[in-house]
């Protein structure tokens, strides 16, 4: 007897998803606000961006109410009142600080020769103050002969 097969499913490419994610048309309607309203809607936004939070494009059809996102934590945000509220989140911040931390790091120029120096003139006194001297390394080597010698008197089998 011949098993019948189901028919395949068309595989979904990344611009399917992407079309049935998202609704056209804009997510804030910018004609129904008055002037002082659109200004700080502006004002607030510019203020969003610098915590990495920005308007969305399109509207997610899993989140329709979703207005902001923020690209550091990808949390998809209702309203300004809400992206205020996340910024003072735990993991907001700490993701913030990483980045700016990051991009810190990514600007620092390389050291020139003469903080290349004072390093190295530090790392001496520390080594001069703290460091072992050949006297202290021989005198430490003969506390591990003894030492040796004393545990293969105690205990024969054993290995040093």
């Amino acid at each position: 007897m011949k098993m019948l097969r189901k028919p395949r499913r068309s595989r979904r490419t990344r611009k399917d998803e992407y079309d049935q994610d998202e609704v056209d048309g804009p997510v804030i309607d910018e004609s129904v606000l008055s002037a002082k309203e659109l200004l700080g809607l502006q004002q607030a936004e510019e203020r969003l961006k610098r915590d990495c939070i920005y308007r969305l494009k399109k509207q997610p059809r899993s989140y329709p109410s979703a207005k902001y996102t923020c690209k550091l934590c990808a949390v998809l945000i209702e309203s300004v009142a809400f992206a205020h509220k996340h910024i003072k989140e735990k993991r907001h911040k700490k993701s913030l600080k990483e980045k700016q931390e990051e991009q810190l790091l990514t600007t620092l120029p390389p050291p020139t020769p003469s903080q290349i120096q004072a390093i190295g003139v530090a790392i001496e006194n520390v080594v001069q103050e703290f460091g072992l001297n050949n006297e202290d390394l021989e005198e430490r080597l003969n506390i591990i002969i003894v030492m040796e010698n004393l545990l293969r008197q105690k205990m024969p089998g054993i290995i040093c």
